[in-house]
């Protein structure tokens, strides 16, 4: 994962993307990025927040445009107050905007790590790419001690993505009135403590 500090051919990787505040870029892999949202983003957002593809596993009707700017929106707000929220997810090489991954606090106490790409993106382990580079992002930026993930029982290719990044299943729970999966993982430093602790 990248720091803010860039190298030139990091710089240029960017410049490819079509950014100019180089300081929007949060965390980098090899084939993707988040940044902060900007206004216009909904435009790009929109095709993810209503196609029936994505939207049948998290039991949600397609989003009419108010309520997709209000979420990107309320993106910007809460970047600058809290610092952790859902981010765009930008494809290095063709720079659109794919989906998004961050931090959601709609399961409190505990604050869940969400992924959600465009279909015409699954199948090549980017979710898998982004969640892993965002996880440590938490780890390291907001000091996060427990990560969750949500997920509908169905969707199989996001549990893959939960036991790939070292979740393990901690229970069900309900949403929108169906029974979800809740998939958790504690922060490395507190499983090394668990480990030293049993074998005493």
């Amino acid at each position: 994962m990248a720091s803010r500090k860039r190298s030139a051919s990091q710089t240029a990787s960017v410049a490819r993307c079509s950014l100019t505040v180089f300081d929007m870029v949060l965390v980098e892999t090899e084939r993707l990025f988040i940044r902060d949202w900007v206004s216009d983003d909904w435009k790009r957002y929109k095709p993810l927040a209503t196609d029936p593809r994505v939207l049948k596993y998290i039991c949600v009707e397609p989003s009419p445009d108010e309520r997709i700017k209000a979420f990107v929106n309320g993106g910007i707000r809460t970047a600058k107050t809290r610092g952790w929220i859902l981010w765009p997810v930008i494809h290095r090489d063709d720079a659109e905007l794919i989906g998004f991954c961050g931090f959601n606090d709609g399961f409190p106490p505990d604050v869940e790590l969400a992924w959600r790409l465009r279909p015409d993106y699954w199948g090549r382990g980017l979710a898998t790419e982004i969640a892993q580079a965002v996880m440590e992002y938490g780890w390291n930026e907001f000091g996060f001690d427990r990560l969750v993930s949500v997920i509908h029982p169905e969707n199989r290719a996001s549990v893959r993505v939960a036991e790939k990044l070292g979740m393990t299943l901690d229970g069900t729970l309900s949403y929108h009135g169906s029974e979800v999966l809740r998939y958790a993982k504690n922060h490395p430093r507190l499983e090394r403590s668990d480990t030293a602790t049993a074998g005493r």
